[in-house]
């Protein structure tokens, strides 16, 4: 699987491998009885692509190329708030041009109503006609940080419209589709054959994600688990340690942190307790399947699976790189827990939404 797998098993693990493991709890450890896992029902995910579907998609890469070009039917008209311009303009100050203040006939994109300009200068120009020169009287602010000499000064802006842009979408030729793909597809038919498969597979892996998430959650669900109080604080005071570490590094305390997430700090240190409680959960039901069913991972199946987690993770050419940043244990262990989570969805019965 892709990304949805990959966040659920590999990060979650991270998690457990940056905070460490709870071997100084006193009292028995933490436990699991297996209850129910096979046979488990979960619902089935259309994964039809229609056409509007995919026409959808091409549209909205066409619209992703788009390139401003002026709007020849403009020529003549008022200018309007929110229209784009393309115009020259020259400062002047006490009858002098003034440095920084022109734009050298290079021309320049102004959208009115966007505040780019000083005040008075976009409100002016509404209403004037598109390809025509136009003086407008303007006092600089004060102060006017971009430049202190000129604060408070009254100024003339000599202004012309040259043409207002619009957005040109690019037809959706075999030409385009040969530029777009560096000449793999050459054809319309055959890019939209590649848009409607690469719909297809995003969506069955994320139907699968789902799914396998049901039946994992059911499963867990079917366990009686027994918590050791003490394993559980002890996780939940290294995620704490840890994240209260994450928010130093940016220069603040933790409360602050998490409010940018619009939590409290009371709610936020809830949150965690249950996620310790999850984390020591999940691990001991994998764990336990693990041994239940007496699932490895094979060095064939590593070999594999390992490509995709490099391309996930941008380390495409350097696999040894990967595997000292992320543990290659603890990638081990990602791998076989998605493979239990697949396990369990082969064991299940799919029913009806």
């Amino acid at each position: 699987m892709k990304k949805q797998l990959f966040g659920i098993f590999l990060s979650a693990l991270m998690v457990m491998n940056i905070v460490g493991c709870s071997n100084t709890a006193t009292g028995s450890k933490s436990s699991v009885v297996l209850g129910e896992y096979k046979g488990l029902a979960y619902t089935k995910v259309d994964t039809a692509v229609t056409d509007q579907e995919g026409q959808d998609k091409i549209d909205s890469l066409l619209e992703s190329k788009a390139t401003k070009v002026e709007d020849a039917d403009r020529k003549g008209t008022p200018v309007v708030e929110g229209d784009e311009l393309w115009i020259d303009y020259v400062g002047y100050v006490d009858g002098e041009e003034f440095a920084g203040g022109n734009s050298n006939n290079k021309g320049a994109s102004l959208t009115i109503g966007s505040g780019s300009f000083i005040d008075g200068i976009e409100e002016a120009l509404i209403g004037k006609t598109v390809g025509s020169t136009t003086d407008i009287n303007v006092t600089f602010p004060d102060p006017y940080q971009n430049n202190t000499d000129l604060s408070g000064k009254d100024a003339t802006f000599t202004v012309t419209i040259h043409y207002v842009l619009k957005e040109e979408i690019p037809e959706f030729t075999d030409e385009f589709v040969k530029e777009f793909t560096n000449g793999e597809y050459t054809t319309t038919a055959d890019f939209r054959q590649y848009v409607y498969d690469a719909l297809v597979k995003s969506k069955e892996e994320q139907a699968k994600s789902t799914q396998m998430n049901e039946v994992v959650e059911a499963a867990m669900n079917n366990a009686t688990f027994n918590l050791n109080d003490s394993e559980v604080e002890e996780k939940y005071n290294e995620m704490l340690e840890y994240y209260t570490s994450v928010a130093k590094n940016y220069g603040v305390d933790l409360t602050t942190y998490v409010s940018a997430y619009s939590m409290t700090l009371e709610d936020f240190q809830a949150q965690l307790k249950s996620s310790a409680e999850d984390t020591i959960k999940q691990e001991l039901f994998f764990d336990a399947l693990i041994a239940a069913e007496k699932i490895e991972l094979t060095d064939e199946e590593y070999a594999e699976k390992i490509v995709e987690y490099l391309e996930y993770y941008g380390y495409v050419d350097d696999q040894a790189g990967f595997e000292k940043a992320y543990d290659k244990e603890l990638i081990k262990k990602s791998m076989l827990y998605n493979k239990v989570a697949e396990a369990l969805l082969q064991w299940g019965v799919p029913t009806e939404a």
